[in-house]
């Protein structure tokens, strides 16, 4: 099969692993914005130009944008517009990142680039939800004043990070109780041995919480159900932006609380990157063929 050249553009440590991977495997790497990753091979960063020019596939961070129209490159001494990248991008490369947003992918189609969201792929997402899960623990692990044995922790929301959190947590010893809206998850949260809590009566349970971990991308965790939770209960967020915790009406009551995103990235960056490798295989196998 024909090698293809990647050209790895910003993001955290995960690319850093990515790019070391893509390397042992073999492939023809070259990065750009990792200065601060600590990597001696990272320090110096070639002109975007040499980085892009014959590249086929080209990787950006997870999420792809910062603020203002910047990439996320929080490795980076300096700071790059996308508007920079999509000028110098070559016509028919493959450009994967993630959370790309309805306009970039407007832009990149005009450009005449096909582009995948990592986030979109289910592989990805359950394999990213299990490195989520094993940072909850840790966290949870370092925050409660307690032992995860005979807590009581209530998880909202039972997708993929769900699923893997509830696992775990019930390896550890602790009676967990799971919310969900779905009458078959409720069903499944009793199969497993959770405690299910309809997510419409999510208030008349979290008093009696030691921590509560919510997984859900919108507010679900309002301002009245937090004057039910008690002075001593975690709150610990996962979901992404906007989160699922009223923050404000927390920091008002008193309550300790932790927004911890991009978990993967931070606690497991070299399985993360990883699972982006894998991902990306899969992804050139679909479109005609692994790089050899």
């Amino acid at each position: 099969m024909i090698r293809k050249k990647f050209a790895i553009i910003g993001g955290d440590m995960r690319n850093v692993y990515l790019a070391d991977l893509l390397k042992k495997d073999y492939q023809y790497v070259e990065i750009y914005g990792y200065e601060k990753s600590g990597k001696p091979w990272a320090l110096k960063t070639k002109p975007l130009d040499f980085v892009l020019e014959g590249s086929r596939v080209v990787i950006g961070g997870i999420p792809l944008l910062a603020e203002n129209g910047f990439l996320n490159m929080p490795l980076a001494r300096e700071k790059l517009c996308f508007s920079e990248l999509l000028e110098k991008i070559p016509e028919g490369t493959h450009f994967i990142a993630g959370r790309l947003t309805e306009t970039v992918k407007e832009q990149l189609k005009q450009k005449n680039v096909k582009c995948t969201d990592l986030l979109e792929r289910e592989e990805m997402a359950v394999l990213n939800a299990l490195a989520t899960a094993e940072g909850a623990v840790g966290i949870l692990l370092q925050e409660m004043p307690i032992t995860l044995l005979g807590s009581r922790i209530l998880i909202v929301g039972y997708g993929r990070i769900g699923k893997n959190l509830t696992r775990l947590l019930q390896g550890f010893g602790a009676e967990v109780w799971a919310a969900a809206r779905k009458y078959e998850d409720i069903a499944w949260i009793e199969a497993q041995g959770l405690k299910p809590v309809p997510m419409y009566q999510l208030a008349r349970f979290v008093s009696d919480m030691d921590a509560i971990v919510n997984t859900v991308p919108a507010t679900i965790i309002t301002r009245d159900i937090l004057e039910k939770v008690r002075s001593d209960c975690f709150l610990l967020d996962l979901a992404s932006p906007p989160g699922g915790i009223d923050f404000k009406a927390a920091e008002v009551f008193g309550l300790k609380v932790k927004w911890a995103l991009s978990l993967p990235g931070k606690v497991a960056p070299q399985t993360a990157g990883d699972i982006i490798r894998r991902t990306v295989y899969n992804i050139l196998e679909e479109e005609g063929g692994v790089p050899a």
